[in-house]
């Protein structure tokens, strides 16, 4: 039985492995933006208003969209920071199996195999631990906004919004 969706046991895990570099891929998106609205070498486009219902037509309205998108996934990857940080302190790597085993998978990017090979458990042993890790970050994700489901009323089915 499965505690959380496939789906977002996945979005987890590619945060954890994105851990590193998130929010300093988000800060280049914004000094990008930023400076791309600045640029005065860029063509100004057509003037008017993109609330024709097509997309924005002057470059200042472009700048403004792209700067506004730019720092709403700075807020996300800092609300993701705060939720990994949180997860530090409930499994310090040093002091919990379930902060070490997350530490050498997303952190040093072992596999499960070689940990178990690694640290003499079972592989299950390790995905268990992993899987605890996981799961708790899912919540605490959840409980910061990061992660909502959507529930289908027809099949029953599931989609996942990030």
């Amino acid at each position: 039985m499965n505690v959380i969706p496939e789906a977002v046991y996945r979005i987890v895990e590619k945060r954890l492995r994105q851990r590193g570099k998130m929010i300093r891929k988000a800060e280049e998106a914004v000094a990008r933006a930023r400076a791309r609205a600045t640029d005065i070498s860029m063509p100004s486009g057509a003037a008017g208003s993109g609330a024709k219902g097509g997309k924005p037509e002057s470059r200042v309205e472009r700048a403004v969209i792209a700067i506004a998108r730019a720092e709403r996934k700075l807020d996300k990857a800092r609300k993701w920071e705060t939720v990994f940080r949180k997860m530090d302190e409930i499994y310090p790597a040093k002091n919990t199996n379930e902060g070490y085993v997350a530490s050498m998978i997303y952190g040093n990017g072992m596999s499960q195999a070689d940990l178990a090979r690694f640290s003499g458990c079972s592989r299950q042993t390790i995905k268990m631990r992993q899987d605890r890790y996981v799961i708790r970050a899912a919540f605490l994700a959840a409980q910061a906004g990061l992660i909502r489901e959507e529930v289908t009323e027809e099949d029953g089915s599931t989609d996942q919004k990030e």
